[in-house]
């Protein structure tokens, strides 16, 4: 019997270890996907500011190129699919760092809904020191889905981000080896 409460205690206690590590690791991705979306959105900034610098010189180089020939047309396009990519960095860089949220349902003592006078400290208190190991884990793997749930969300739209960012600097690589070589 002793044996069989020890296993059972042990069980449980590997499954709070699990859980702990897995919520902590998917934490840990959550922010690392929100640091390297605001990495890439103070580098557009860099850019954007770059290009601003350089006005002078690139209203020259524009200003020589004929918008009805064939480089002026492409120049247009480009910057045209340069501003959305630009814009579409900031849109999804701002969705992915934005609040997120997962509704499973699922009443749990990890985040409270309720307000702090609807559910008092001590009645939150009172609440987890009664909670049975079951419960617990409970709780712990509600979190741990919603979590996940989260980091889907997130990564959907950081790879856009990451799309658009591509598409800025190939497009902006693009525009420039046209200025030099035909401008």
């Amino acid at each position: 019997m002793e044996t069989d409460n020890a296993n059972l205690k042990k069980t449980t206690e590997i499954k709070q270890v699990f859980l702990a590590s897995a919520i902590s690791d998917i934490s840990s991705y959550i922010q690392l996907s929100d640091t390297k979306v605001s990495i890439i959105m103070a580098a557009m900034v860099a850019l954007v500011a770059a290009a601003i610098s350089c006005y002078e010189p690139l209203a020259y180089a524009l200003g020589n190129i004929k918008p009805c020939s064939w480089l002026g047309a492409a120049i247009i396009f480009l910057s045209a699919l340069l501003f959305i990519s630009v814009v579409a960095v900031f849109v999804f860089g701002i969705l992915t760092i934005r609040g997120h949220s997962s509704n499973i349902r699922y009443k749990s003592k990890w985040f409270l809904t309720q307000s702090t006078k609807e559910y008092s400290f001590d009645v939150y208190k009172r609440d987890v020191q009664e909670m049975t190991d079951e419960e617990i884990i409970e709780n712990m793997s509600a979190e741990l889905y919603k979590l996940n749930d989260i980091n889907r969300q997130k990564l959907r739209t950081n790879r856009w981000v990451i799309r658009s960012f591509s598409s800025t600097l190939i497009t902006a690589g693009i525009i420039c080896i046209l200025i030099i070589i035909f401008g």
